[in-house]
């Protein structure tokens, strides 16, 4: 059998590719770790016979499945492709629409709800008005259910206050009862429902862990409780867990994530070999690897791993650049100053190739003043993405009714979003009876329609709809277009469209992105494939700027340049830290920013921030003295 599919892997990377799972692997930055996913899906499929649908492959973000399924597409040359590639949440979403009946409290023909939709269900329940109290209401709410918790107790839940804490154990109840009256579960319920039910239910869980014959687990380190519960369950017959992750990059015990679960894997995986290690990196310079290296050793509890440049006799790269400045304002103009030298020194270099990452955001605000003063483009990057806006939510929910089949529950969701926008005047009463009644008879809505007992008056408004759905379906079997012009076409046929031109610049720009995300889609199918398990991302087109991030933000990504001012102790590492026990976490977010620079790494440090005397960062001094010098 041809082993074509490996080639051009490291040691490390093969072995890890046609390794026996269960398995660990430790995946450092920068040292190839989604190429060799793709090459052990690939080698399951092509050297081992495996079926693409028993492989489940489970990433943590929708840009991660989104490439995931690319380079699988690309890979596997014309031999069937996984179905199963997606976040946790879209994998489960697909395997409740498809056998998730009798779940307990999972509504029949459930709808899937935002998060500014989730957030607007607390508020009402709690009655509160204020949106930052209902936001953190919510996120004490999710936290619980990635917890498999009904209170609020650990690590995670430090940072809010006491009584904010009672409100919302409190709330749970009340607020699963208004998701369950309006047939609905939010993103945490994907997968909190399921592990409960299959934790009482030995049968459903049997059923469920038999569809699969190995489960792949990209970002080991990021799982909570109920996620990490959750892969337990499924491979409970056979154990084959192939784990990938860093646990030196674990940042996120903030919203749950356990560190322990990938430390402790082979405890819960007896039968695993011994921890694999990805550690030839072939992002950054020897002196910034020894850098990180050095800020990693200092965890005593971080398991065993060393990057080391891919080329054996690589230069050291430039010194570790540390300026010490006295005021916010002089750092601004420090890190701009810095930036106009690097481009003044490499013509051709991008400004997006220079990074500022921070650790609070308040330390980028004179930065970027600073930045736009000196005519340097900059940007600040959010957060998080934002959820797309109704009208895209809308178009894509018309495009997927069009093209699937009556019968096909898995549409159900988008048949609700098409009856909720363009505003057709369906009340919300009209529409429980029909999905009642779809439950009651096991059907899709769609398929209800004809049948439901309604006045023609009413049943007319729910024809309307699958009228307008047949319309699109015909445009589309007439013209065959591409994903993004398919999605164009489907957003101008429900009146989506009309008024974009004034429409507000942050919409337009939604809509590009949406188009993007399509057309990065090699056809029709795998776009509508993607929509359902909800991996579409793009990032749009950006201007040429130099983006100023958070630390968290920036996981995952590299840039030529990094520069991270407010280094200062009581900035990074968080004054609060020490108290909530989160200083390790702190000095991993450290060794994150360090390790997506390629070429240049530059720090900086306040003397004086906000009125208050400051002192570095105690991570500067895990650096060694001999990088910082020539």
């Amino acid at each position: 059998m041809s082993e074509a599919h490996l080639e051009g892997l490291n040691p490390a990377q093969r072995a890890a590719a046609l390794a026996e799972a269960p398995q660990l692997v430790l995946a450092g930055a920068g040292s190839g770790k989604t190429e060799t996913l793709t090459r052990r899906v690939a080698d399951l499929i092509l050297r081992r016979g495996e079926g693409a649908d028993r492989i489940l492959c489970i990433t943590f973000t929708a840009k991660a499945a989104a490439e995931m399924r690319a380079r699988l597409t690309a890979r596997l040359e014309g031999a069937a492709v996984p179905r199963w590639v997606g976040t946790f949440h879209a994998v489960m979403a697909r395997l409740l629409v498809e056998d998730g009946a009798g779940v307990p409290g999972l509504p029949p023909g459930f709808a899937i709800l935002s998060q500014a939709e989730a957030r607007a269900v607390v508020m009402q329940v709690s009655g509160t008005r204020d949106v930052q109290e209902g936001a953190a209401l919510l996120e004490i709410l999710s936290l619980m259910k990635g917890r498999l918790a009904r209170t609020p107790h650990g690590h995670a839940f430090t940072r809010f206050e006491p009584e904010l804490l009672a409100q919302a154990a409190a709330l749970m109840p009340d607020y699963q009862t208004a998701l369950t009256a309006r047939g609905a579960v939010d993103f945490d319920d994907l997968i909190a429902l399921p592990v409960r039910a299959m934790q009482a239910d030995k049968d459903l869980a049997a059923r469920w862990a038999a569809r699969w014959s190995e489960i792949l687990v990209d970002e080991y380190q990021d799982t909570n409780v109920a996620q990490h519960r959750l892969v337990q369950l499924l491979a409970k017959p056979h154990g084959r867990v192939f784990a990938v992750g860093d646990d030196s990059q674990s940042i996120y015990g903030w919203r749950g994530a356990e560190v322990a679960q990938i430390r402790n894997f082979n405890r819960f995986y007896p039968q695993a070999a011994e921890p694999l290690r990805l550690e030839v990196n072939y992002r950054s310079t020897r002196r910034i690897l020894l850098a990180a290296n050095a800020v990693a050793a200092c965890d005593r509890q971080a398991l065993r791993k060393t990057l080391r440049p891919a080329e054996a006799k690589a230069p050291p790269g430039p010194p570790i650049a540390l300026a010490a400045v006295e005021t916010a304002d002089e750092e601004g103009l420090a890190v701009a100053a810095r930036i106009a030298t690097l481009r003044r020194a490499e013509p051709g270099l991008l400004w997006s190739d220079c990074a500022v990452l921070l650790r609070a955001g308040f330390v980028g605000e004179p930065i970027l003043a600073a930045l736009r003063q000196a005519g340097i483009p900059a940007r600040m990057v959010a957060e998080r993405e934002p959820d797309p806006p109704r009208d895209i939510l809308a178009a894509q929910a018309w495009l997927r009714l069009a093209l699937s089949a009556p019968e096909d529950a898995s549409a159900d969701d988008a048949f609700r979003r098409a009856c909720a926008f363009p505003k057709r005047g369906i009340p919300g009463s009209l529409f429980a009876r029909l999905r009642d009644h779809a439950a009651e008879q096991g059907m899709s809505l769609a398929a209800a329609v004809p049948l439901f007992p309604a006045t023609p008056e009413e049943r007319a408004q729910f024809e309307s709809v699958l009228q307008l759905a047949r319309t699109i379906a015909r445009d589309v079997a007439t013209r065959r277009p591409g994903a993004a012009d398919a999605l164009q076409l489907a957003a101008a046929r429900a009146g989506l469209a009309e008024g974009l031109r004034d429409a507000p610049s942050g919409l337009i720009a939604a809509w590009e992105s949406a188009f993007a995300a399509a057309a990065q889609s090699p056809n029709l199918s795998a776009y509508l494939d993607a929509l359902a398990l909800g991996v579409t991302s793009a990032d749009g087109v950006q201007p040429d700027a130099v983006p100023l991030m958070t630390l968290h933000r920036a996981k995952g990504l590299e840039f030529a340049h990094v520069l991270m001012p407010g280094l200062e102790d009581g900035v990074f590492p968080h004054f609060k830290a020490e108290a909530q026990g989160a200083l390790p976490e702190e000095r991993r977010l450290f060794y994150v920013g360090i390790t997506r620079a390629k070429q240049t790494l530059w720090l900086s440090w306040v003397r004086r921030r906000r009125e208050w005397n400051a002192r570095p960062s105690r991570f500067i001094d895990e650096i060694p003295a001999q990088l910082f010098h020539g």
